[in-house]
């Protein structure tokens, strides 16, 4: 498996794991810490996310330095293999991520143009000429709160004061950008069901935390905070990008929780960052023991013995146009033997011959450079020579003897042919 597909498995599992921790802690923590601490718990998600993607921390080396392949036209490989299967799983995966933010983006669009023309107020409130699912909050470069047109009519004075402190809070808290983030994160992962079950889920303890901030301030303002929920205007209209004040959560339990005692707000900030700080630990952990990028040392030898060594096919275009280059490939070698990371460090012609070496290198497997008396991570550089006709190979006739086959190929320490009798010269591990 190429090392694109362990990555995106090991972000597929750190943010599953991530996300049943927030589905089952989240109602504890509510209980235990507050509802803002139930809410801080969702950072965990990214976090586990940054975990998976970022390199872990770099460790030292054996960099090792190989003979050189020479790769001639025997044959163009043209077998349906893992590379092919991957290729496919990538471009659904990428049908589906495009088309999820194709549906969020006509959503937030035709919400917007729901509201018709906007009126300012000041530089963060607005009035809107249509009410659908008003008030709310919406906007990433100008965050702003819009209002319904009656909304002096609708609302009592404490009810204004409370709505307004409600939005407000959303903008000073970043929530907007967090709606950004956790919609980027649904579209990335729209395959996994915890991610669409999470989303409803994360916004409700989004709108609990506000709630519970803002009676903190008010402790006596509960019964005109739950009046305003009630006059809300509930509407089909609706964006994944906006803070709507009640258009699309459970509006049973959040009135039921403004039954609960209001936490100080010195306290509800010590739980959060603790929680946080829990959030960000775990992550850490993960990201250590991650298989880490190589800090290269510098041994003398050769500790690394190719044990199977598939050659990378010709490509046909180069072929046809009668093309020759050279590739050197980089591979970090996991302790285990097989390619962590490949890296292209040059090409001539540049991109020809890429990707057939890629290919043929995720499939290489090394037997590992070991460190007293224990397996480590090496790194290796491969050059590999792509030649329209098959070098010139020293040694005895065909009639020669075995002994003197023998010596011919030992004597090859700068150049291996990349045909499969090469490829064979091997014994696999």
């Amino acid at each position: 498996m190429s090392p694109d597909a362990l990555m995106w498995l090991r972000a597929t599992a750190y943010t599953t794991v991530a996300l049943l921790a927030c589905l089952l802690l989240r109602r504890p923590l509510r209980t235990w810490l507050g509802a803002t601490a139930a809410y801080a718990i969702w950072a965990s998600v990214p976090l586990a996310l940054l975990a998976a993607v970022l390199p872990g921390p770099p460790v030292g080396a054996v960099v090792v330095q190989v003979p050189a392949l020479t790769a001639i036209p025997l044959a163009v490989d043209s077998r349906p293999g893992a590379a092919g299967v991957q290729q496919w799983l990538v471009a659904v995966w990428l049908a589906g991520a495009v088309l999820s933010a194709i549906i969020v983006w006509c959503g937030q669009r035709s919400f917007l143009r729901s509201l018709g023309p906007l009126h300012a107020l000041d530089t963060t409130l607005w009035l809107a000429t249509h009410d659908v699912g008003l008030p709310a909050s919406l906007g990433i470069m100008r965050p702003r709160i819009v209002l319904p047109i009656d909304f002096t009519t609708r609302y009592s004075a404490d009810e204004r004061a409370l709505i307004l402190a409600h939005e407000r809070l959303h903008l000073r808290r970043g929530d907007l950008h967090a709606n950004l983030l956790a919609t980027v994160l649904l579209c990335i992962g729209w395959f996994n069901p915890l991610l669409h079950l999470a989303w409803r889920a994360f916004r409700l303890d989004q709108e609990l935390a506000c709630d519970a901030a803002v009676l903190a301030r008010h402790p006596g303002k509960r019964r005109s905070y739950a009046g305003a929920m009630l006059k809300c205007q509930l509407g089909n209209r609706w964006s994944p990008l906006a803070c709507h004040w009640a258009a699309t959560h459970p509006l049973t339990q959040r009135i039921a929780a403004l039954r609960a005692p209001a936490m100080e707000v010195r306290r509800a900030r010590w739980n959060m960052r603790m929680v946080v700080s829990l959030a960000a630990v775990a992550s850490l952990a993960c990201w250590v023991i991650q298989p880490a990028p190589l800090s290269a040392i510098p041994t003398p030898g050769n500790a690394v013995d190719f044990s199977t060594m598939q050659p990378p096919g010709y490509p046909a275009e180069a072929i046809a146009a009668n093309v020759a280059g050279l590739v050197e490939v980089q591979i970090d070698v996991s302790p285990s033997g097989a390619p962590d990371h490949v890296l292209i460090v040059h090409s001539q012609p540049a991109g020809v011959f890429d990707q057939a070496v890629l290919e043929a290198a995720r499939h290489w497997r090394f037997k590992p450079a070991i460190a007293e008396g224990k397996p480590v991570a090496s790194r290796v550089r491969v050059p590999v020579r792509f030649e329209l006709d098959p070098p010139e190979q020293a040694g005895a006739p065909s009639d020669a003897s075995g002994d003197e086959r023998l010596a011919s190929q030992a004597g090859r320490t700068d150049d291996c042919v990349a045909s499969a009798e090469c490829a064979k010269q091997g014994a696999p591990q």
